[in-house]
């Protein structure tokens, strides 16, 4: 009897042992295979990481080369808007003048008028 108790007792205590140590070579081996997958997903973080900071790059450039073609096209604008004011400041001072010769014919022709039938 005692035996036997005694027996029961060992073979629990070993099964337990046998469980421990099946446990520990499956964390182990757990253990193994997550640290490989940490390292794989660290991997394809900075492939992904590397991949966005070159668009990144060429964005920024792109936006600088843009702004710089704008900032060409506003002064260009900017030169020709002057040209045309200058041009159309140019076409009325032409305008005033003519006018103003006109202006000073018809008043000598009307003083001339004037004059001679004031006369006759």
């Amino acid at each position: 009897q005692d035996k036997l108790a005694k027996e029961e007792q060992n073979s629990t205590l070993n099964l337990q042992k046998l469980n421990s140590q099946w446990r520990a070579l499956l964390r182990e081996a757990k253990g193994k295979e997550l640290r490989q997958d940490i390292e794989i997903l660290k991997q394809t973080f900075a492939r992904v990481m590397d991949c966005k900071d070159s668009v990144i790059k060429s964005l920024v450039k792109d936006l600088e080369e843009a702004e710089e073609q704008h900032a060409r096209a506003l002064g260009s604008h900017l030169h020709n808007m002057d040209q045309l004011l200058q041009l159309q400041r140019c076409r009325l001072r032409c305008l005033e003048e003519g006018y103003s010769a006109q202006l000073q014919a018809l008043v000598t022709e009307f003083e001339a008028e004037r004059y001679k039938t004031g006369q006759g």
